[in-house]
């Protein structure tokens, strides 16, 4: 993770960039393709949205191909510069053989939470204020919703369910319901007793009444409070123009991530009339604190946390088609290379 005084640089460049009048004609575009429009990839919608994309003399060109396959396969052809996906698909693709490179860590640390129905609460006599694991053992019996089988909300409930001594398969029932929308409405009619999703969905389920948060992963679990959930990946080989490129677009994110940590509330609204004008502002305000822990670092990865994610694969099951290792894999299937030039000018 980065410093405090690291942080303060950052802040100080993105007010700086600020300052400086960016022309059209000495801009370069970088083009991304974000797997998900999901509000996790923070660091992208606060550099869009903050004009700090433009202010490190880019044009940012994002792309949503429907999907973190998609994203990549768009990488691999060429089409984008950059893809912003999970890590667990990175490494999937990576250990198929595609030459890929994690060039910036989007979200450090795990954003799924529990959101449990307050009439499933009252029956199970549990509240948020439980230990941990009492909260866990009360699921038992549980149906609860996620957007796919066999995707990472499904893998994080049943995770969960075993770190509290249930049976990840017998104890709790998974029901596949689709969207967060979908997901929110199934709760709200009591069709699930629970969901896992990041945020804001916890706080717009508690403002209607219909759901608490009962556990944030990312919070109350260390392992997932310190890996990469969600990265930026480039081709390799890397050449001198793409890796010029990728300096800029991560500073661009550093500068607005930085300005996100330093003062939320204010940057979160600019985020949420930009792209999500339909959302209650304070829902995205509440999310945006929630996950500003998770870009405090500035897109610096370490050994600890690229550990921490190879732990949590293995504990759910993830197999990847080549073996990994933390430290030996820096520099070839991870780097701070881009992080720390970025950090230098």
């Amino acid at each position: 993770m980065r410093s405090i005084s690291g942080l303060t640089r950052a802040a100080v460049f993105a007010a700086t960039l600020l300052l400086v009048p960016t022309l059209a004609h000495a801009q370069q575009t970088v083009r991304i393709a974000q797997g998900f429009p999901a509000l996790s990839f923070l660091p992208i919608w606060a550099a869009r949205a903050l004009d700090t994309f433009p202010a490190a003399g880019i044009q940012a060109t994002i792309v949503q191909p429907g999907g973190d396959p998609a994203a990549l396969a768009a990488l691999d052809a060429g089409d984008v510069d950059l893809a912003a996906v999970g890590t667990e698909s990175a490494l999937r693709a990576i250990g198929k053989g595609q030459p890929f490179e994690i060039v910036y860590n989007l979200m450090s640390k795990v954003t799924l939470e529990l959101v449990v129905s307050k009439s499933f609460l009252e029956k199970a006599g549990v509240k948020p204020a439980d230990p941990l694991e009492k909260r866990i053992a009360a699921l038992k019996g549980a149906t609860i919703g996620v957007g796919a089988i066999g995707g990472t909300q499904e893998t994080a409930t049943r995770w969960l369910a075993e770190k509290g001594g249930l049976d990840p398969k017998a104890d709790i029932k998974i029901a596949q319901v689709g969207s967060p929308p979908a997901l929110q409405a199934a709760l709200e009619q009591k069709r699930i007793d629970a969901f896992m999703l990041s945020p804001p969905a916890g706080y717009i389920a508690t403002k209607a009444g219909d759901g608490v948060i009962l556990v944030s992963l990312g919070d109350e679990f260390p392992l997932l409070a310190n890996q990469p959930y969600l990265v930026m990946v480039a081709k390799k080989p890397i050449d001198d123009k793409t890796s010029g490129l990728i300096v800029k677009a991560v500073g661009a994110m550093q500068a607005a991530s930085a300005t996100l940590v330093k003062d939320p509330e204010p940057n979160a609204m600019k985020i949420q009339k930009q792209f999500f004008a339909k959302a209650d502002p304070a829902a995205i305000v509440s999310a945006v604190k929630a996950l500003n822990s998770g870009i405090a670092g500035g897109g610096a990865l370490d050994v600890e946390a690229v550990r921490n994610q190879l732990q949590f694969s293995k504990e759910v099951g993830t197999k990847y088609d080549k073996e990994f290792d933390a430290a030996t894999s820096q520099n070839d299937v991870w780097t701070n290379s881009f992080v720390e030039k970025a950090g230098k000018k």
